[in-house]
């Protein structure tokens, strides 16, 4: 038999435990009502609602006695439901689980999105689904408003670009088919006035050329020619309309598949003007048969155009020139292009704010210090990256490293 000490001994130690566990359970309470995130308990099993905290009763709008009457099906949204079921472990050795984004319900309807963190506990010898939700929606508001205003920088960047250009597109392009334009139209009407002289003629003495052609056939093909000459003319005007593209608001995906060597040929064909008034050493050194890159052609189109501006608008005179290449570096299995000139190169300090956001050793000619910015932000929206050499006096070599398409 069990000794009267050993007894008053057993139930010390039991009324100790008994204690401790209270204080436990009061530490948890405590922890639990004063969280500022939302804290809901969970039967882990049927998914019946045993608790919720005051965070929680606010979150939602719903009191706690109303929450578990209802249970978690009223304020998660249906859609989302069956996510947040199969989000809850099964297995006994998973206790923790994540749910970045779970769209939630409160009482007066409005709908917001929330973070959860789950943990399978045990109370009193219950299993337990133990979720901590935070409210996330203005966080994401806040994210998509800097996306949209990162969109607008690059469009504007874009446009500043674009007005860089107008001069030579309307200098090499529009002046000159103008007057193949205008030329054509006169010389179409000139002809037509002398079509009834020369049939006149034709009838009276018979056949005779003009430009090595018989009559008979140049008049059969003389409209044919200027109307050729018209429609080249409007072609050559498409052709200038389809580079204003490049000023209008990109929306389109970063995943993409994209020609690397395409994109520069495309670049080097919109800078001409600009190659040609800075630069008698300019060359392409494009690799063959290179894989697709991911990506979106208008912005990493953007982003050549930048760096080959930048190259160009810092060369000392006409006899240095610049480089541009492409490879497919095997270590990285990434694609790489770089942009070489021989310039007067950066000091450690202009180095080190190169693409810092309105920073431009240029300002007084014009820079607005955001190509170089928005280049880098394009390229880390494509998981890619952008590096530079450079010390003075020995120019600048710009490197782009873009993920290949899948």
């Amino acid at each position: 038999m069990m000794s009267r000490f050993n007894l008053k001994t057993k139930i010390t130690e039991r009324k100790q435990m008994e204690e401790k566990l209270r204080e436990s359970e009061e530490r948890f309470h405590q922890i639990f009502e004063q969280n500022e995130d939302a804290i809901v308990l969970f039967k882990r099993e049927t998914f019946e609602l045993i608790d919720a905290n005051p965070a929680a009763e606010a979150l939602y709008g719903y009191s706690r006695d109303d929450l578990q009457r209802l249970g978690p099906w009223s304020f998660i949204e249906p859609g989302d439901y069956q996510l947040f079921v199969q989000a809850v472990p099964r297995q006994e050795s998973v206790k923790n689980f994540i749910i970045d984004r779970l769209t939630c319900i409160r009482k007066d309807g409005a709908k917001f999105t929330v973070a959860l963190r789950g943990k399978i506990i045990r109370l009193r010898d219950v299993e337990v689904v133990y979720c901590s939700n935070r409210d996330i929606t203005e966080k994401l508001r806040m994210e998509e408003a800097m996306r949209t205003s990162h969109a607008r920088l690059i469009h504007a960047n874009k446009m500043t670009s674009l007005g860089m250009l107008v001069s030579g597109i309307a200098h090499e392009i529009n002046n000159p088919n103008n007057f193949i334009s205008f030329n054509s139209a006169l010389l179409a009407e000139a002809w037509n006035d002398a079509t009834p002289i020369l049939s006149e003629y034709y009838q009276e003495h018979g056949e005779f050329t003009l430009g090595g052609l018989p009559f008979s056939e140049m008049l059969e093909a003389a409209p044919k020619l200027f109307l050729g000459l018209s429609e080249g003319s409007r072609r050559i005007n498409a052709i200038v309309n389809n580079l204003k593209d490049f000023a209008r608001e990109d929306t389109n995906s970063v995943h993409g598949s994209i020609d690397i060597n395409r994109l520069i040929q495309d670049a080097f064909s919109i800078l001409s003007h600009h190659i040609h008034k800075f630069t008698d050493n300019f060359k392409l050194s494009l690799a063959e048969k290179l894989p697709p890159a991911k990506g979106n052609a208008q912005q990493i189109e953007q982003v050549i155009i930048n760096l080959i501006m930048n190259s160009l608008q810092a060369l000392p005179d006409k006899s240095a020139g610049v480089r541009v290449g492409t490879a497919f570096e095997d270590g990285s299995g990434c694609l790489i292009i770089t942009v070489r000139d021989e310039g007067k190169g950066m000091n450690k300090k202009v180095l080190e704010r190169a693409i810092e956001p309105f920073f431009t050793t240029r300002l007084e000619q014009g820079g607005t210090g955001l190509g170089l910015s928005i280049s880098a932000s394009i390229l880390k929206e494509h998981n890619g990256s952008l590096e530079f050499e450079s010390a003075p006096g020995r120019g600048t070599t710009a490197t782009v490293k873009l993920p290949l398409a899948l």
